[in-house]
């Protein structure tokens, strides 16, 4: 059963979070006056959802006279390789989460694009552009490089997964494999339908297959097909949905909902511990960690991954304390990864460390003990965590010596030199 969530009286208001990803080089955003979702484009929206209910997918155009382009606010050289690659008789589309961003007002953190190019294509006739081409496990992908370190990632239009050969609702004409030249066929490669919207850069319009900009509009998170079928296929994106609907505040709908529950196995089977460690964590360091424990309790990703709070999540004893300290971390802006980390397992280490004297070397055997007993070492301890974990046991460290009794002038100059020392301390008022 999963643990009860206490809400402790704090709002889950539709406000998303900040997501650092590879820098955007974009201007600062400032949202239009007029809100995207005008009634015109609410009746294209409305008109066009029945039948991708209906069909798993209907094209919907917005052409760039029913908004404003300008919310696709980004650097002016992801425009100029866009361009080159248009002038070269490719297309180009920016994809997910920029498109995503760009309708809801906020600023564009990410920004990546589709093409009909093939990565060798890009990096042998884009002159004038530093493009290298890296090997992922989705298949070849091309950046462009430029001297203030940003980069923009152009990846080919996606052919479908293999495994959705006779699934309802994909293309009968579908093109399967590792490249596509139908935008139709990327959408598939998607997680979720919010981001699976699409900006076509050579002639300003939106284009979207699945219903993302009324799910934006609604506020629900919904996976482009069926979420029973894509969690077995794709486990991360099970634990995405759940990030995703915490990040904006959203509604996960009812049989999203159910499919999370069932298939919360093949995350625990299939996904190794560094992917849990992104997938899971990186939620902790937007700035809505408050919501997304909420969210990740609600749905059981708390119970499954999170093992080291087992006894505690789901408890007054533990939740009401934990939940205003981080709501004391997420008011005063300092949420990081590791400082959210932090603040939920403060609780269970005090306990931990009661009857033991609270040195750094006893604070690290604690914390080992705790995970491997409880089976989260398996989840959490790689090497991508291990940054994280260091600045976790520096911020107890600080924690229990400022409220272990009153610390000399020399102490305290000595304890200041920790790098993590202001994280300490923000814990020890936090919970006050």
């Amino acid at each position: 059963m999963l643990a009860a969530i206490l809400f402790c009286g704090f709002s889950l208001a539709n406000v998303s979070c900040a997501e650092e990803d590879n820098p955007s080089g974009q201007p600062d955003y400032v949202k239009p006056e007029e809100v995207f979702f005008t009634s015109e484009i609410n009746a294209l929206i409305d008109a066009n959802y029945p039948e991708v209910i209906a069909n798993g997918y209907a094209e919907l155009i917005i052409p760039s006279t029913m908004f404003d382009p300008s919310i696709m606010r980004y650097a002016d050289y992801h425009k100029d390789v866009m361009t080159a690659l248009n002038k070269l008789g490719y297309k180009t589309y920016i994809n997910g989460g920029a498109v995503r961003d760009a309708v809801l007002g906020t600023a564009i953190h990410d920004l990546d694009f589709s093409t009909d190019a093939t990565p060798e294509e890009m990096k042998e006739k884009l002159t004038g552009f530093d493009v290298t081409v890296t090997k992922t496990g989705g298949g070849d992908i091309a950046q462009s490089h430029y001297p203030n370190k940003d980069w923009t990632d152009m990846v080919p239009i996606k052919g479908v997964n293999e495994k959705l050969k006779g699934k309802p609702f994909v293309p009968a004409d579908a093109t399967y494999g590792t490249y596509s030249k139908d935008l139709l066929d990327d959408t598939y490669s998607r997680d979720l339908t919010i981001n699976s919207i699409y900006y076509d850069f050579q002639n300003n319009t939106i284009i979207d297959y699945h219903g993302g900009l009324h799910d934006l509009r609604d506020k629900v998170i919904r996976t482009v097909y069926d979420a029973n079928t894509m969690f077995a296929i794709n486990a991360s994106a099970l634990l995405r949905t759940v990030r995703f609907a915490a990040r904006y505040g959203f509604d996960i709908d009812a049989a999203t909902a159910t499919a999370i529950k069932d298939n919360m196995h093949y995350c625990k089977e299939t996904i190794n511990g560094g992917l849990n460690n992104y997938y899971i964590t990186k939620g902790f360091g937007d700035e809505c960690v408050l919501r997304t424990y909420q969210y990740y309790t609600k749905y059981g990703i708390i119970d499954n991954f999170m093992l080291g709070l087992k006894g505690y999540a789901g408890t007054a004893e533990y939740e009401q304390p934990m939940l205003k300290a981080l709501e004391y971390v997420q008011a005063r802006g300092k949420v990081t990864q590791d400082l959210s980390m932090s603040t939920l397992f403060l609780p269970v280490m005090k306990d931990k460390m009661a009857d033991k004297e609270k040195t750094l070397e006893n604070i690290t055997a604690a914390w080992d003990k705790l995970e491997t007993e409880s089976g989260q070492k398996e989840v959490f301890e790689t090497n991508d965590y291990s940054g994280t974990r260091t600045a976790m046991l520096n911020t107890w460290y600080v924690y229990f010596a400022l409220t272990g009794g009153p610390l000399s002038p020399e102490a305290l100059d000595k304890l200041k030199e920790n790098a993590d020392y202001d994280k300490g301390e923000l814990l020890v008022y936090a919970y006050k």
